[in-house]
């Protein structure tokens, strides 16, 4: 009996020897999920219409921008079982945006913060539970060099790989810049209005400045900062595949003050889509697949609403409401069936589609559809034609005019930068100067 009673006894101060020294044999079936990301983006100052161009201060012979911001914001939806534990890296590119293998320019360990706030969702069913904000310069980081930079975001205790990134702009305001528009026409490969533009950007800055390596221009429509247009004079650039259509384009110089860029045949395109989620009755959270009220249709000339420049706009959204619709998106084509793929490009994926964004053909309705989270915002989108390139996950001879038409209304801000190739510090792509303007010319206030 003895015996017996000893043996139970050993039995549970094993079991109890177990308990405590392993906390997650019991919780072996209960895993933590891994953090997800929900969505990121970028913007200058606290305006969500902004654009990431951040302009360094207290530069020799700085000139005024029309565009470019104090401070930066950036923006992190999380769903994680625990407060998020991440920080940001800030990392300088090429003017390709290849990432810069130069330990003079990208210092991880001077160029990164944790200074994030962080708020938890305002609603128990919403698909996030933390977001995010972190502006920047801060007391953890500052630019010393202008460029083409990718905010990188880290876990703490991860594998070491990026979780999500973003571009942004820093820019050494060195130069006056000024651009100019011209109508004209390309060549369609549809049945589409043949509206274009030809754009000139005129610079003037130092003449030690003007030399060999002040030859690449890049424009970019506000907020598709994936979709460059290069003005290039003497060095390769990897953006050949992106657009369907080519651009001539040209560089001449007046004198030792003064070069002017231009590029020709650029598609107006048209006005945005507008897809207002405002209406949480028309659009109601939860899990389950809310359809848009009425298919989208192609378009030649009309457009229902005016849009907001690409930007994606949430201030009209109350917390409670601040969460994310399961959505399906339904493209009528009216039996013009594209022989390309087919995606959904804006606000809401940054406009950078990659495969999650490919549509899919229904025989039976005849009608191209895609289901997705989106989060609830007015949101500004288009629906493009093109290649996926299943190596890079990304989509290339894009085109946005077979089923958005093309128009001389849309009136979208274009902004040009202009590259130096400084050789101080191991040699760096700089960013010396800025300007925005479009067909009606719009101002933007610092």
């Amino acid at each position: 009996m003895a015996s017996k009673t000893n043996k139970i006894t050993f039995l549970l101060f094993t079991f109890v020897i177990i308990i405590f020294c392993c906390p997650n044999f019991l919780a072996a079936d209960e895993e933590e999920l891994p953090t997800q990301i929900l969505f990121s983006r970028i913007y200058g100052l606290d305006n969500e219409e902004a654009p990431p161009i951040l302009l360094m201060e207290g530069v020799p012979n700085q000139v005024q921008a029309n565009i470019g911001f104090k401070y930066l914001t950036f923006e992190l939806d999380i769903y994680s079982d625990v407060p998020p534990s991440v920080y940001a890296e800030f990392v300088h590119c090429d003017i390709n945006w290849n990432e810069d293998a130069n330990n003079f320019i990208n210092n991880s360990g001077f160029m990164r913060t944790s200074d994030f706030v962080w708020e938890s969702s305002a609603s128990s069913t919403s698909n996030y539970s933390h977001r995010g904000k972190l502006e920047f310069p801060n007391a953890q980081v500052k630019f010393k060099f202008s460029g083409n930079y990718k905010i990188k975001i880290f876990e703490y205790y991860g594998d070491g790989q990026p979780i999500v990134e973003n571009r942004f702009f820093v820019v050494e305001s060195v130069s006056e810049m000024q651009m100019y528009f011209n109508s004209t026409f390309y060549n369609p490969a549809y049945q589409v209005t043949n509206s274009a533009y030809n754009i000139e950007v005129n610079l003037q800055t130092e003449a030690r400045i003007f030399n060999a390596n002040l030859n690449n221009m890049v424009i970019y429509r506000n907020h598709r900062w994936s979709e460059p247009y290069v003005i290039n004079e003497l060095r390769d650039n990897n953006y050949q595949n992106i657009h369907k259509y080519e651009f001539p384009t040209m560089i001449t110089g007046f004198s030792n003050s003064e070069k002017r860029f231009l590029i020709y045949e650029i598609p107006a395109e048209n006005v945005y889509r507008v897809l207002d989620m405002s209406n949480s009755a028309q659009f109601p959270k939860g899990d389950y697949l809310v359809q848009m009220p009425f298919s989208d249709f192609i378009r030649n000339g009309n457009y229902l609403d005016y849009d907001n420049d690409g930007a994606m706009i949430t201030k009209y959204i109350s917390p409670y409401d601040d969460e994310y619709v399961y959505l399906e998106f339904v493209l009528d084509p009216a039996g013009i069936k594209s022989k390309e793929d087919v995606f959904v490009s804006g606000s809401f994926n940054n406009w950078n589609p990659n495969s999650d964004w490919l549509m899919h053909w229904d025989a039976d309705s005849r009608t191209y559809r895609l289901q997705q989270w989106v989060r609830r915002a007015r949101h500004n989108y288009l629906y493009g034609t093109g290649k996926l390139n299943i190596d890079t996950d990304k989509f290339e001879n894009i085109s946005f005019d077979l089923y958005e038409g093309n128009t001389v209304y849309s009136n979208h801000t274009l902004i040009a930068f202009a590259y130096y190739r400084n050789m101080e510090n191991g040699g760096y792509d700089a960013i010396i100067g800025v300007v925005a303007g479009n067909p009606l010319e719009s101002n933007w206030n610092r």
